[in-house]
């Protein structure tokens, strides 16, 4: 009995002292001086779903009218992004960041009667956000932020697409693009580095609609096109 009831304080022992560690490691604030550095570098992943925004012109509605056209809509396509990130301490509530470099490839699509694809290739741009991020205080090894900005991006494959603007599926653009973009993100602190979750929403505000591009019957009715982007971003510091 007395070796029974020792074993049985061991194992009792064993468990405090296994759920103790367990709660230091869990208590133990990594990089906590990680502030102190005024400058971070980084490098995202990102997978966007984009879209153009459609406004008609007036003959369309006309057209609906009488039959003739039915609809014309811009279906969710999948984007894919990478690049480097530049973070600036300003206080304990405000950093200023920027990506030097990022590179995304967007496919995006019109549908007309839900039924005729028009499609653009593939198209690589760079892309330079610069945005205001607002953080809030870290709690032991997490923080949560917001951030708000502006981004501009430019078409790298132009060439090709002038080459192929003549065929009758597809559509051409302008080849720059300018966008607010804001989001909300997790920064999660590891012993050697810091992950960060991130989702991303980007509104055009620029006109995409290219008045000497491919205006074929369906094009004819779009007044503008914006595009419209929601990425989701991990990010590594």
């Amino acid at each position: 009995m007395l070796n029974l009831f020792r074993k049985k304080i061991t194992l009792i022992l064993v468990l405090i002292l296994t759920v103790n560690l367990a709660q230091s490691q869990i208590r133990t604030k990594y990089q906590p001086n990680y502030d102190n550095k005024k400058v971070h570098f980084g490098y995202f992943l990102g997978l966007a779903n984009t879209k153009y925004n459609i406004k008609f012109n007036n003959s369309y509605l006309a057209d609906v009218n009488k039959g003739k056209v039915y609809a014309i809509s811009s279906p969710t396509s999948t984007g894919i992004k990478a690049g480097g990130l530049v973070n600036i301490y300003i206080n304990d509530y405000l950093d200023f960041r920027f990506s030097p470099l990022s590179v995304a490839i967007y496919s995006r699509k019109l549908l007309e009667n839900d039924s005729i694809a028009h499609n653009q290739e593939d198209k690589a741009w760079f892309e330079i956000p610069v945005q205001l991020k607002y953080k809030s205080e870290r709690r032991h090894n997490s923080r949560m932020f917001v951030f708000a900005g502006l981004k501009y991006g430019f078409e790298t494959n132009v060439v090709n697409k002038k080459n192929n603007a003549t065929l009758v599926n597809n559509f051409t653009t302008k080849t720059s693009d300018f966008s607010v973009e804001y989001g909300m993100g997790l920064e999660l602190f590891r012993e050697y580095f810091k992950v960060t979750p991130e989702l991303h929403f980007s509104h055009g505000i620029r006109n995409m609609v290219n008045p000497g591009g491919n205006r074929s019957s369906f094009l004819s009715y779009v007044d503008k096109l914006k595009t419209h982007s929601v990425t989701m971003y991990i990010v590594f510091q």
